[in-house]
């Protein structure tokens, strides 16, 4: 039995009664694992456009939005239970397998299965969630310390907020930096605060510093925080800027992340960064965390 897969649940299977109710009146043994840790899909977006039989209204869906990042949990799963999730989603029918890239606020990128509803079921517009239904997902958020304001405002076909509207800078983006002009001219964001997080900063020996996750408990990035005001706008240039790929795909020079900060002002806050996807094997620890390096 293979152990090494995880799920990334989003939806009703968040919640442990309603899953174990389905269990019961199908005779089919619970398919989760352990939990291994809450996580949002970069770029995807909770949406109502699935008519479901069984929930009586609307099913929840996702779909691509730039800037937007979905919350769940991620857990392990078999290939047993796998099959068990496949039968009570009406895999590859109704929902079909979704291969993702998920992210921790440890600044990780974890490979993952999900579900998404087959193009021939979407209704191509807003379905209505049965309120039976749509209190079973906002339990199972609670369960798991989520935050619902993407749900509920999607449940009523309103456009969401973004979920994670700061970005965190620790290098030639900072202000005073060579590059912070592009953040300037595009950044859109309304306040810089200094801020720090948990990560390993490494200079690149090229004229700019790159960060990854925290190789250890006491090791911290320093930067600033800024608050955005149109994520879908500021990530549409600084994608480029920073050279990333498709979440998911190597090569590429930085990817964009998702890390927990801590600011100057006491708050813990969730944030868009860029980390290295490079190899930094030969280059220069900054024990200091800062740059430009400081002794």
């Amino acid at each position: 039995m293979n152990s090494d897969l995880l799920y990334f649940a989003y939806g009703s299977n968040l919640n442990e009664a309603d899953l174990r109710q389905w269990c019961q009146e199908t005779g089919r043994p619970h398919p989760l694992g352990e939990k291994y840790a809450n996580a949002w899909l970069p770029d995807m977006q909770l949406v109502f456009n699935y008519k479901s039989q069984r929930r009586k209204g609307g099913a929840l869906n996702l779909r691509h939005r730039m800037g937007q990042a979905t919350p769940g949990t991620l857990f392990r799963i078999s290939l047993d239970g796998l099959a068990t999730l496949d039968e009570k989603e009406g895999s590859p029918n109704v929902y079909k397998h979704l291969d993702v890239t998920a992210l921790t606020e440890d600044g990780r990128e974890h490979s993952a299965i999900t579900y998404q509803v087959h193009t021939a079921m979407i209704e191509g517009a807003f379905v209505p969630p049965h309120s039976g239904y749509l209190k079973v997902l906002q339990e199972g958020f609670a369960a798991h310390g989520l935050d619902d304001c993407m749900l509920n405002a999607v449940s009523e076909d309103k456009d969401p907020p973004e979920c994670i509207d700061k970005l965190f800078v620790y290098g030639t983006l900072k202000e005073g930096g060579p590059r912070h002009h592009i953040l300037q001219s595009w950044g859109d964001y309304e306040r810089k605060i200094e801020g720090r997080v948990h990560g390993t900063l490494y200079d690149t020996g090229k004229g700019f510093p790159c960060m990854v996750p925290a190789e250890k408990d006491d090791h911290f990035v320093a930067g600033e925080v800024y608050l955005l005001k149109d994520v879908k706008k500021v990530f549409e240039m600084l994608d480029i800027v920073e050279a990333v790929k498709r979440f998911g795909e190597s090569g590429a020079l930085f990817r964009r992340a998702i890390i927990r900060t801590e600011t100057a002002e006491g708050s813990s806050d969730l944030a868009w960064s860029y980390l290295s996807d490079m190899d930094i094997q030969g280059m220069t620890r900054i024990d200091s965390g800062k740059w430009p390096a400081v002794a």
